[in-house]
């Protein structure tokens, strides 16, 4: 599954099978109505993003554009090329849309390139920067890790700051290296897997400054979101007191809201969660019982 909120809440989903030949689907839920066609696309899906304006889709091959109150497409662009021989993830093309222009970003072995599209016209998509990871902060700035391994911030002016350096000391295990995963509440958030299993050290730093704002323990599989509740955290059910397990056989999770520093607060439980969406909070989970999805959205 993929999925994008747009900035007025509206949330878009999708199955993400980008190497699938065969038309794809795309939906949307406004508000708490029922969960509706979007688009029909002609292949199959890698990554969604919507603004206020559009909705987006990326295959491996083209960048669509659909405006949003009437439906019809108004921008296609070709996609930068992506590889995908001798590779599993599924995740090798991010789609993000911020202060008026449209983010891809495509991984090619151990670099990002993250491009960027003007809505408004039909140019190729333009290469801003490569790193070793990027995200892309909600004013439009790509934070990133350079290849000297310095934490980075290109702002949408063309001003660049540079940070402290990243981890970069592989442990043979698949450990010791931090890759920038999110902005959220204010902050760069950055993981390093212990590697051989769920565990890892996350550190923030502020999205202004690039300053280190803390460091603490967590797992692999947590999501961290920017929301209007500020930053979020999808974990799974029995990391955290607050979230224990319905039983052994009932896949649970629950959000919290967390600060740069770590500490989590207000669990609550959203069953068998697939991904965590924001701004408004809201999960798309899996129901079991019924071989579908849900949206939950959250207060």
């Amino acid at each position: 599954m993929t999925a994008a909120e747009s900035p007025d809440g509206a949330v878009f989903a999708a199955p993400q099978d980008p190497t699938n030949p065969s038309p794809a689907v795309a939906w949307v839920i406004d508000g708490n109505g029922p969960a509706v066609i979007a688009e029909h696309v002609a292949t199959g899906i890698a990554a969604l993003a919507a603004d206020g304006t559009n909705f987006y889709v990326a295959t491996y091959s083209t960048v669509f554009a659909y405006n949003r109150a009437s439906g019809n497409q108004d921008g296609q662009w070709t996609m930068p090329p992506v590889p995908t021989a001798n590779t599993s993830n599924s995740d090798l093309v991010a789609l993000a849309a911020a202060n008026g222009s449209v983010f891809v970003s495509v991984t090619r072995g151990n670099t990002v390139s993250v491009y960027t599209i003007d809505p408004a016209t039909a140019a190729a998509p333009h290469l801003l920067l490569r790193g070793l990871g990027a995200a892309v902060g909600s004013d439009g700035s790509v934070y990133y890790e350079r290849t000297d391994h310095r934490l980075a911030a290109h702002r949408p002016g063309g001003a660049t700051a540079v940070g402290p350096a990243l981890a970069d000391t592989p442990n043979g295990l698949g450990g010791g290296v931090q890759y920038v995963q999110v902005v959220a509440g204010g902050a760069v958030w950055a993981s390093e897997p212990a590697g051989q299993g769920l565990d890892a050290t996350y550190s923030t730093y502020d999205a202004a400054t690039l300053h280190p704002l803390g460091t603490f323990q967590g797992s692999v599989t947590s999501t961290v979101v920017d929301s209007s509740a500020g930053a979020l955290v999808l974990e799974a059910a029995g990391s955290d007191p607050a979230c224990p397990l319905a039983s052994p056989s009932t896949p649970t999770s629950c959000v919290f809201n967390i600060v740069p520093q770590g500490t989590v607060s207000n669990a609550v439980g959203v069953g068998g969660a697939v991904t965590l969406l924001g701004p408004d909070p809201a999960v798309i989970a899996a129901d079991t019982s019924t071989g579908q999805f849900d949206l939950m959205r959250l207060s």
